[in-house]
């Protein structure tokens, strides 16, 4: 097995700004049975990598804390009871621990790559896919001629849920902060875009719709624009809510900071809390989607991982590629999906040889 020196991870000891990472060695530990050791090649970065940085990710240990829940590369070391071979490019999902060199996965958690497909478009399927699929399928139960809302629909998770929605025949309505992100989710068949920071989404699907609403939402912002888009949903709609990426306090904010904390404070408030009454008299459902929660649903976990790498097999989904960072810039590559400049996934690699 490979000496621990040979591999770095990034980890942050304390929150705060993206600076907060360093460097350190992995601590490789004898491999149980069921176990591999994966030379990593790609890392997939997600939102909530950004927010446990910052603090707000509830299900995240107690610094310090190397993030990461997907990567792809290929086996270097396995346990006695792992089938799969040295050599193998593969997939894995994890729970944290991701930015790093190599990375210890059970084989339960771990798929191969086919051998015409590549090992970074790989890494960009686990975390925004099944968030997608998991809320379209099994929670919203879409069906043909169904239609929906979706909220930054040039996001990872968006791009995501539009390619699946377009799948099996939904109308897509979609939310962007700018014309070329718009632009960027129509190449995936959207149908209708919104740029909300010149026209009140609301209004527009209303209009769109001849004030029927949709039948689905996928909210990824929280606080008001949540409550907007509840109130676009007609009668038997259903809401999922995935995230608060609209109402997490920008970074740097001190407490001295009253105006942007009131705002904040307000924006969430505004959000509301929904009594059953409301859902009664609107006829109207909402759910919530943390995918990070189903890690011990193993069975469904891996039933989900099957259909979607068969749906990647088959070119139904497409991970789009915005950019790929050096895993020492790591830093840099979470101030760009911070600031919202990126459309589709963004990767970390290692720039390690097989």
């Amino acid at each position: 097995m490979p000496a621990t020196s040979e591999f770095k991870r990034k980890i942050f000891d304390h929150f705060g700004a993206p600076e907060v990472f360093r460097w350190e060695p992995c601590v490789i530990r004898g491999l149980r049975p069921d176990e591999m050791l994966i030379r990593v090649k790609f890392i997939g970065v997600n939102y909530a990598d950004i927010i446990a940085r910052r603090g707000y990710y509830k299900w995240a240990e107690t610094p310090p804390i190397c993030p990461g829940f997907e990567v792809s590369g290929e086996i270097i070391a396995r346990g006695d009871a792992v089938t799969l071979p040295i050599g193998t490019k593969v997939l894995a999902v994890t729970r944290f621990g991701g930015y790093a060199e190599a990375v210890i996965a059970e084989q339960s958690r771990v798929w191969e790559i086919p051998e015409n497909r590549s090992l970074e478009i790989a890494a960009a399927i686990p975390a925004v896919y099944l968030t997608a699929y998991h809320s379209l399928m099994e929670v919203m139960r879409i069906r043909r001629g169904d239609d929906i809302l979706i909220q930054a629909v040039a996001g990872g998770v968006g791009t995501a849920a539009l390619q699946i929605a377009k799948h099996f025949g939904l109308t897509v309505y979609g939310t962007a902060s700018t014309d070329e992100k718009l632009q960027y989710a129509r190449t995936f068949g959207l149908d209708y875009g919104i740029n909300y920071t010149r026209e009140d989404f609301e209004i527009a699907v209303r209009r769109l719709t001849q004030n029927r609403g949709v039948k689905f939402l996928l909210d990824s912002l929280g606080g008001h624009a949540l409550r907007k888009g509840i109130r676009c949903l007609k009668p038997m709609g259903h809401a999922v809510t995935i995230g608060a990426a609209g109402i997490i306090p920008p970074q740097g904010l001190s407490w001295q900071s009253a105006k942007e904390w009131k705002r904040i404070a307000g924006d969430f408030i505004r959000g509301g809390v929904y009594h059953p009454f409301y859902l009664i008299e609107h006829n109207i459902s909402i759910s919530g989607v943390q995918v990070l929660l189903l890690w011990n649903e193993l069975a469904y976990f891996q039933r989900m991982m099957r259909e979607l790498l068969d749906l990647y097999q088959a070119g139904v989904i497409k991970p789009h590629i915005d950019a790929v960072f050096p895993l020492e810039q790591v830093a840099a590559a979470h101030r760009f999906v911070e600031q919202r400049q990126s459309k589709g996934k963004v990767l970390l690699s290692t720039g390690q040889k097989g």
